[in-house]
């Protein structure tokens, strides 16, 4: 079995904005009000850090397009649309060890949520380039579903813009098309290289998405498990074969009513270094067949075939 390496960083950078009317000069005020947020504590104790910034920026001074920043569901337009068209911006950064993650982020993104909510924002994620979904809050226990990876599907189908048949009803459907192209937007911030599966057919895009994120949230495990060692290195060697189980595509949704799957049994993922910083995952190495015949197949479990949301755990508000 091959291996690969790639550089861990000491630390990463997490970058929220929240678009509205009116933000007074100094919003990290608003945060030292904010003290029904169950990050409260955290919040206070960072605030001013580099772990935990907070500042305003207007139109004319951004170093960044607001302009960039899109809707991840249907729904979420009309807010993208008004984050688009925002002059004044509260922006929050994390500059955090990497040995403080998840926390760090969480804390970044409550205060981002704060402001919103203070003010009558829009949250964005900077580093998935995506507008949030209004919560009532951060959710203390760490959710990878909860909007930290840019996972989304291209539009190709939805919108006309491809036509390959359906392999249920035409056997040519299964290679029809080669237009999706997934990436994750979001493993960089915990010291991870990115994700992406490429070459796949219109009809497999969700169980390409699902392969995905189950990949990302088996890598992020063992990678925390990693970090609790206190490795002495900056650079991690990784097998370039993963055994995913039902329990990885259950955690991605960070739900105790488990998603089940109808194969208890594990399947292969391969993972192939692009760059340092970007891994692209497939079939596996001895898979006779293009990437489109492993999804279509009998390899992976039925529930990864329509699963675009799973029921979640209610936001409690319980102490962080």
């Amino acid at each position: 079995m091959a291996a690969i390496t790639f550089p861990v960083p000491s630390t990463t950078t997490s970058r929220f904005a929240v678009a509205a009317e009116s933000i007074p000069d100094d919003p990290a005020a608003l945060l030292r009000r904010a003290a029904d947020c169950p990050y409260h504590a955290h919040i206070a104790g960072r605030l001013g850090s580099p772990q935990l910034q907070v500042t305003r920026e207007d139109l004319g001074s951004l170093r960044w397009d607001p302009g960039h920043i899109k809707a991840a569901q249907p729904e979420d337009r009309p807010a993208a649309r008004a984050f688009n068209d925002a002059g004044r911006f509260a922006v929050v950064t994390a500059y955090s060890p990497i040995t403080d993650q998840p926390r760090g982020v969480q804390v970044a993104r409550a205060a981002a949520y704060a402001i919103a909510r203070a003010t009558g924002g829009v949250t964005a994620d900077l580093v998935t380039g995506h507008v949030l979904t209004p919560s009532p809050g951060e959710r203390t226990r760490f959710v990878l579903a909860d909007q930290w990876l840019g996972d989304v599907l291209p539009p190709f189908r939805a919108n006309g813009r491809c036509t390959a048949a359906e392999p249920a009803f035409d056997p040519e459907g299964v290679n029809g098309c080669a237009c999706v192209r997934l990436r994750t937007r979001g493993l960089r911030r915990f010291g991870l290289p990115e994700l992406q599966i490429t070459d796949v057919a219109c009809p497999h895009d969700v169980a390409a998405l699902n392969v995905l994120r189950t990949t990302a949230r088996r890598l992020l495990t063992d990678h925390w498990s990693w970090l609790a060692t206190g490795p002495a290195t900056r650079t991690r060697t990784i097998p370039d074969t993963l055994d995913l189980t039902q329990g990885d595509f259950n955690d991605f949704w960070g739900s105790t009513r488990r998603v089940h799957l109808t194969q208890p049994r594990p399947f292969q993922v391969h993972l192939s270094p692009l760059t340092s910083r970007l891994i692209t995952a497939g079939p596996p190495a001895d898979f006779d067949g293009t990437v489109n015949d492993w999804l279509w197949g009998d390899t992976l479990p039925l529930g990864m075939y329509d699963l675009l949301k799973a029921p979640a755990d209610p936001h409690l508000p319980t102490a962080a």
